[in-house]
């Protein structure tokens, strides 16, 4: 399944099995912010939703807020701090990741998972690192070998933990997504399916891949073609597309003869497909491609910000991180626009 290229600022890294897709976004954040984060001279901060700066930039990295903290980088070290700005876990980790079912995964002497108070409650399996819990289970993976990404020889697994840091699920999947709604996919054989919290299959392995359940419906890969499937395992639409991203907001992007455009859940097209490539829709608004430059619509359809630039991430509440100069790297001319695509904060001047 393809893998929507977002705009990201240079924000910390949460670990992840596979690419986010743009079918996985419900389940892997909350996508309605008031506070945005801001590079200003090399130091990282936040403004609010209309520009003005409410956490001064002194970070040398942060992440978005979720569940009230952002993992901030200083001196070195990672902490967190809440909306105030104020310190409520002390930078002291050398990795440290955003919060979720509250609680957040750390790396350094000891690696596990911390509570709100900076303590580790949780220590994952040995040898293995996590990704955050979702619905009371943690994805667990096999620590990389080197900076390749090679994973060991020794042929080891993926599997679950719950929050005692114990298995429920054993390792002996290939990959895997976190599970939603109660159900999660995995991989085995080059086949995805879905299993549910027991680690049982409830949908076998059949399919070349898989997204997450999103609004009770799945875009799966099925010889070649993309469909969506319901919780039973059963057809959602009888249309089958030449690619498929999962529903949000009750319309899914799917792809014809070449074009991407949108579906509702009955399989009737109510956005046209004209774009060249197009986001989920979050908050009202998914940004689109048109000649290699990106813009948003409405969901109507109608264009509120026409396609003029780099990446267009999404509206994440009144604001969209865009991008002039992506070729540069780095962030290289980003800032944020409105809805009407007024600039709230500028670009970074473009590099000589």
């Amino acid at each position: 399944m393809r893998t929507f290229l977002y705009w990201i600022p240079k924000l910390i890294l949460l670990l992840g099995l596979l690419p986010l897709n743009a079918a996985s976004a419900d389940v892997r954040g909350d996508w309605k912010k008031d506070l945005f984060p801001i590079d200003s001279k090399g130091s990282w901060g936040f403004i609010n939703d209309t520009g003005r700066i409410v956490i001064e930039p002194k970070f040398q990295e942060v992440s978005s807020f979720s569940e009230g903290l952002s993992a901030v980088k200083l001196n070195g070290k990672y902490g967190y701090i809440d909306k105030t700005g104020k310190t409520v876990i002390e930078p002291r980790f050398p990795y440290a990741f955003e919060f979720r079912d509250g609680l957040a995964w750390v790396e350094g002497d000891v690696s596990g998972f911390i509570d709100k108070t900076g303590k580790i409650v949780i220590s994952a399996p040995v040898d293995t690192y996590c990704r955050e819990f979702c619905e009371g289970l943690a994805v667990t993976r096999p620590r990389e070998r080197n900076f390749q990404g090679v994973i060991g020889a020794d042929d080891r697994k993926i599997g679950f933990i719950d929050k005692t840091g114990n298995y429920v699920i054993a390792p002996q999947f290939d990959a895997a997504w976190d599970f939603a709604g109660g159900l999660a996919a995995v991989r085995v054989n080059d086949k995805w399916g879905f299993i549910d919290t027991t680690g049982q299959f409830v949908i076998p392995a059949q399919y070349e891949s898989a997204s997450y359940f999103s609004e009770n419906v799945a875009a799966v890969k099925s010889h070649g073609k993309f469909l969506f499937i319901d919780r039973s395992g059963k057809r959602a639409i009888d249309a089958e597309y030449e690619d498929a991203q999962g529903f949000f907001e009750g319309m899914a992007g799917v792809q014809i003869k070449g074009k991407w455009g949108f579906v509702d859940k009955t399989g009737k097209v109510v956005i046209a497909p004209k774009f060249d490539d197009v986001s989920g829709f979050f908050n009202g608004a998914a940004s689109m491609v048109m000649n290699k430059k990106y813009g948003y619509i409405d969901k109507s359809g109608r264009v509120i910000v026409e396609p003029k630039y780099g990446y267009g991430h999404f509206f994440l509440g009144a604001l969209a991180g865009v991008t002039y100069f992506p070729e540069q790297g780095d962030g290289a001319g980003t800032g944020y626009i409105d809805r009407t695509g007024r600039t709230i904060w500028p670009p970074k001047p473009k590099k000589e």
